[in-house]
């Protein structure tokens, strides 16, 4: 059986900003995201977004805030987290060649529901 490395990040877990930092995923064939939440969470989508930009490190995307660069992938409603008995978690799958970057954002009205989900990415080479 072949070693396929994987690598994670934790994009937004407890005292997260609502966006996270950017992390280069150019190098994975596919894209693993995790998302957890408390029971209390309110009314919170995650955003899932992706970008072309060129370079290897984070400076070279811009400030966090920056949304110019960013496509969004998909958003993950909080009714699909509650399906099938999964109170507050889900895992989704993506096919990662296309865009270079990754980043998560909670809404910055809901800023204060983004210390309760977690958002992992889990990226794999083959």
């Amino acid at each position: 059986m072949a070693n396929f490395p994987t690598r994670f990040q934790v994009a937004i877990g407890s005292g997260s900003t609502s966006t996270s930092v950017p992390w280069f995923v150019g190098d994975f064939r596919l894209l693993t995201v995790s998302v957890e939440s408390s029971a209390s969470l309110g009314p919170a989508a995650v955003q899932i977004q992706g970008s072309n930009a060129d370079g290897l490190q984070v400076l070279d995307i811009g400030n966090a805030s920056q949304s110019t660069a960013w496509s969004n992938l998909t958003i993950i409603l909080p009714g699909t987290l509650n399906a099938g008995g999964n109170v507050g978690r889900g895992i989704f799958t993506f096919d990662p060649p296309g865009y270079r970057w990754i980043r998560s954002v909670v809404s910055s009205t809901l800023h204060s529901v983004a210390s309760a989900i977690t958002v992992t990415f889990t990226g794999t080479r083959f």
